[in-house]
């Protein structure tokens, strides 16, 4: 449905997108709610989708999620104040990544410590320089040449590197955990092509949106 109440609604969470996500190119957004249940602060549910995205320093090509009913303060939208919610609510989804994604958030300062980690325990080397998604695999090069090939598994909601047999001179791990938001648990993962995509489902908590 369309309407002043609704208008003010999408207005808001515009806004909040665009002020979360340092970059966002291409954003649409469709809420479902009656005006009855709007009036009440109540949204039977809302479906995303946006490209061009970085959201906590990562990368990411597409974005897809849909959420469960949401419920909202309405005077303080009427103010066109920031929207507050009154209760945690989940979304479900999934975000994809291209290798220049993935390459892009690698420069990002906020994941070096988490490359020169993976250089040092999987290449015996100080930095990472690349990622290449090929052959359903995640392919790692450090800056002096040497490369290595990992499964991506997800384990109990979290995202696993699973190093292949590689030509390394160091004592390789079995696997290596990414760095996660608690708030998100995945649960499957797929390689495409050149796309690396991530399913999986989130918390988002009361209070102002997008509050921890």
């Amino acid at each position: 449905m369309s309407g002043p109440l609704m208008q003010l609604l999408s207005q808001g969470m515009r806004l909040w997108l665009t002020s979360v996500c340092s970059e966002l190119e291409q954003l649409d957004l469709d809420l479902d709610g009656s005006a009855l249940g709007l009036l009440a602060g109540h949204l039977q549910g809302g479906k995303l989708t946006a490209k061009g995205v970085v959201f906590q320093n990562l990368a990411l090509a597409n974005v897809e999620l849909q959420s469960d009913p949401i419920d909202f303060e309405v005077g303080g939208l009427i103010k066109k104040q920031k929207l507050q919610l009154k209760h945690k609510f989940q979304i479900q989804g999934c975000v994809t990544f291209s290798a220049a994604n993935l390459n892009k958030s690698l420069a990002n300062p906020h994941w070096l410590s988490f490359s020169n980690n993976i250089a040092s325990q999987l290449l015996g080397a100080n930095n990472l320089a690349s990622y290449a998604i090929a052959e359903n695999k995640l392919s790692l090069y450090s800056d002096d040449g040497r490369s290595i090939q990992c499964n991506l598994e997800v384990l109990d909601g979290m995202l696993w590197l699973q190093p292949i047999d590689s030509k390394s001179t160091v004592a390789i791990p079995a696997a290596i955990p990414v760095p996660m938001d608690p708030a998100i648990r995945l649960e499957n993962i797929l390689i495409e092509g050149q796309q690396l995509k991530l399913m999986g489902s989130s918390i988002v908590s009361a209070g102002a949106a997008g509050s921890k």
